[in-house]
């Protein structure tokens, strides 16, 4: 059995909906403690509730109950693993994914893709920027393994570094900061790697060189960020209970909307158009850029209130839980969501690293415990070890 999760760990970068095997873990749902059942139960009522006040409940209603039913499989899947070295595995994967974007880039651009942001098959430019946040941290965290784990993070950086992603870069720093805060000051490693990486961006900005990547980096352009915010901002506005329903703000962000069906960066170099059955749902993956504008576009206040209930306990249980992974990953896509929408799931692996995370900080921290034979267990004495 452990051989085998391991090797599911390390596949789901290449292969995301793998983390559909998840929804089975809901067969966990005692393992919750008094406080995280209640938050859970909190969100998934005002999920439900939400969806009730949307302007077309009987979409929004089974849309509502599958995504939060997914975020607490993806919570009780975290728990059950407990330990946070099982998210190395997912350097394996992440490896793979960091290659193929090079490679994809190299195809697409030629000799100049150095002055290009990276592109990949099917992650965004986005997500390939965030995979090497992730991937940087992950490499920092455990003492084993350097000399495997010193190669991929250098890889990771240069994802990274090319994708011009200032979220990713976000994740990167915070993330460090909080990890060397809770406890670990191996991460600080990290901080000098993104103070190079931005040192040398600043370099190449000052003596002309046109690298796209690195130079964004040092742009504080939003990009139509604002604009879009506005969108959400209105959606919200005219449905301040229930929201407009998940999955459902694209239409109100008109500047994305109206863009047309498209796919990723890459899928567009690949020569991948959007197929005629896609049509009709490509406002679904439009995002505010703004974890809590989105949110309450999509789920209005009552929606809203219960999503940061749960957020706030998984935030509770990552500083509790002493363990500097899970609280720099909670407080680096924290960061991140003042400009984006890393938790939003489904996702290209990401977001699904984050609530997995989320459930080893309440096993970690005491707020979850294990089942053994239908008895609940002290959770330090029954879990399922990494190999």
């Amino acid at each position: 059995m452990r051989p085998r999760l391991a090797w599911l760990i390390a596949l789901v970068p290449v292969f995301p909906p793998l983390y559909l095997a998840a929804f089975a873990a809901l067969r966990y749902w005692r393992a919750l403690g008094p406080l995280a059942r209640g938050a859970a139960l909190v969100y998934l009522g005002s999920q439900i509730a939400a969806a009730l006040l949307t302007p077309d409940p009987l979409v929004s209603l089974p849309l509502a109950l599958v995504r939060g039913l997914f975020v607490v499989a993806l919570l009780l899947a975290g728990v059950r693993l407990a330990d946070p070295r099982w998210l190395h595995y997912l350097l394996v994967g992440l490896t793979v994914v960091y290659l193929l974007a090079f490679w994809t880039s190299l195809d697409a651009f030629g000799a100049q893709f150095l002055a290009r942001r990276l592109v990949h098959p099917y992650y965004t430019t986005v997500s390939i920027g965030l995979a090497g946040a992730v991937g940087v941290l992950l490499a920092l965290d455990g003492r084993a393994r350097w000399w495997w784990k010193l190669p991929v993070a250098a890889l990771a950086l240069a994802a990274l570094a090319f994708s011009g992603s200032r979220g990713a870069l976000a994740v990167l720093v915070v993330g460090v900061l909080a990890a060397a805060a809770v406890r670990d000051r191996r991460y600080l490693w990290g901080l000098g790697a993104a103070g190079g990486l931005a040192g040398l961006g600043y370099f190449l900005l000052a003596s002309g060189e046109r690298v796209t990547a690195l130079t964004r980096l040092f742009s504080l352009n939003p990009n139509g960020r604002d604009v879009i915010w506005e969108r959400a901002y209105a959606a919200f506005a005219q449905h301040p209970w229930g929201g407009v329903g998940p999955y459902q703000l694209g239409p109100w962000l008109v500047d994305l909307y109206k863009q047309g069906c498209n796919l990723w960066v890459g899928a567009h170099y690949l020569g991948l158009g959007c197929p005629d059955w896609l049509e009709p749902f490509y406002g679904a993956w439009l995002i505010a850029h703004n974890l809590l504008l989105h949110a309450l576009g999509e789920t209005g206040v009552v929606g809203t209130l219960g999503f940061l209930a749960l957020l706030a306990l998984v935030g509770y249980a990552a500083v509790r839980s002493r363990e500097p992974l899970l609280a720099a990953i909670f407080f680096g896509y924290l960061a991140m969501s003042l400009v984006d929408n890393p938790m939003a799931v489904p996702s290209l692996h990401l977001a699904e690293v984050f609530w997995v995370a989320g459930g080893m900080a309440l096993a970690k921290a005491g707020l979850a415990v294990a089942l053994e034979q239908g008895g609940a267990v002290d959770v330090d004495e029954r879990r399922v070890h990494p190999p």
